[in-house]
């Protein structure tokens, strides 16, 4: 087999086969297909596409360069495309838990404007992200979930592909990107799968179409493969909650355990009852009772998330004094230049404010600088209040202070708030 055939191939939007993924996959890995062919074929798919089965193939080829791991005991997972202030995973792991579910979460770090999950649990000091697969094992079941990095073992071939595709301007296909979630994802060895695909300013897909193509196409790959997948297409044009910044988003989650109303409580609540659902084989509105009575009961859920982290050596003592986790070494503040209503707040460049910040910190640093919003949508301000509180270790500028004022749109009338969740995507013809 000629790697050059495969390549024309797909430039003349021909399908390819089973055999033939699999092989320039294994080729690839191994080093028989040389990265300026890979690019090609990649470009290839970029501009001419994959159809559902192509991107099976690849995923499950990807799948098969690496380890896939299995239990004694079903488990559930969630993987969520990326966004700002999304924690998410350290809410509803411990609910779902509680809940009597065993959650067994690989998460990876950030990625461009997006937080990942393993920053915010760096917080934690001497959390171990790598332990073994028994101890990985051995902690879900007793515990109920455990969160660990993702394995240097599982799915090589995406490593390497993605690697390619960062350098090749080849991120941006939704093939790819659907492969590429999901060769990981099926190697965790979850039967039960919801996504959070979200859309918008601080979202991969910037726009509900997009979205919606992606969220399908992961959806068909995991119902093929057997695991029950779902999807949940969410809203990400507003950070999910007022920290944004790896230690004043664990503040955030903390706060919303404890019961403050934001749009990450309301999607944490949402995406824990769609699994509850999905895992139970339950009408929504029965998973929704049962997630809604854990909630009422704030220390059990912190008790549980405090459980989790304890088991991988963390110190948990910001969950007892979470105001701990606000400690940069300078504090500043944006006040508003007008009155009226808040009518935006732009996901994206506030996040691109935070990695200022980080950038400046340095790596021992990075995790406490951040801000917290002290506006929501609709919030109704007058000329000299305060809309952000900045904390971080570097001086900054009245000018760099008052650049994350376009994040922030301020206008004479409140507007209508768009629904956090667009669709649910449970299964594709």
């Amino acid at each position: 087999m000629l790697i050059y055939e495969i390549i024309d191939k797909k430039r003349r939007n021909e399908k390819l086969l089973k055999k033939e993924i699999e092989w320039v996959v294994e080729n690839y890995v191994s080093g028989n297909v040389l990265e300026e062919q890979m690019s090609s074929l990649l470009m290839a798919i970029c501009i001419n596409g994959m159809d559902f089965k192509e991107a099976y193939y690849l995923t499950k080829a990807m799948q098969a360069t690496g380890k896939t791991y299995s239990f004694d005991f079903d488990i559930v997972d969630k993987h969520s495309t990326g966004g700002v202030s999304d924690s998410t995973t350290l809410i509803l792991t411990p609910i779902l838990a509680l809940a009597g579910l065993k959650v067994a979460k690989m998460s990876g770090r950030s990625l461009g404007t997006t937080g990942g999950t393993i920053d915010k649990l760096s917080v934690f000091d001497n959390y171990k992200f790598n332990v073994e697969e028994d101890e990985f094992k051995k902690i879900i079941q007793t515990v109920g979930a455990s969160i660990i990095s993702q394995k240097n073992d599982i799915a090589l071939g995406d490593k390497k592909i993605y690697a390619l595709r960062d350098k090749t301007a080849t991120v941006k296909s939704i093939p790819l990107i659907a492969s590429s979630i999901m060769s990981k994802k099926l190697a965790c060895g979850a039967k039960v799968l919801l996504l959070d695909v979200k859309y918008g300013k601080g979202a991969l897909m910037k726009n509900k179409k997009d979205a919606l193509e992606l969220a399908k196409t992961m959806v068909k790959i995991g119902n093929m493969n057997g695991t029950k997948t779902w999807a949940v297409l969410t809203n990400m044009n507003t950070p999910l909650a007022d920290g944004v910044g790896s230690a004043m988003e664990v503040y955030s989650a903390i706060d919303a355990i404890n019961g403050k109303k934001s749009y990450l409580r309301e999607i944490s609540a949402e995406l824990a009852t769609y699994l509850y659902q999905m895992s139970k084989n339950c009408s929504y509105l029965s998973a929704k009772k049962v997630i809604s009575q854990i909630l009422k009961n704030p220390n059990a859920i912190m008790a549980k998330l405090q459980e989790m982290i304890s088991a991988h050596g963390g110190n948990c003592e910001y969950l007892m004094h979470p105001e701990n986790l606000i400690n940069a070494k300078n504090y500043y503040e944006l006040k508003a230049s007008k009155e009226g209503f808040v009518t935006e707040i732009d996901a994206l460049d506030v996040a691109r404010f935070v990695m200022l910040l980080e950038d400046r910190a340095g790596v021992e640093r990075k995790l406490f600088q951040g801000v917290l919003l002290n506006v929501a949508l609709n919030t109704k301000v007058s000329k000299g209040d305060t809309l952000v509180k900045i904390y971080c270790d570097g001086e900054l500028t009245d000018d760099e202070v008052a650049s994350l004022e376009k994040a922030i749109i301020i206008s004479p009338n409140k507007i209508n708030i768009e629904p956090l969740i667009y669709k649910v995507v449970r299964s594709v013809k």
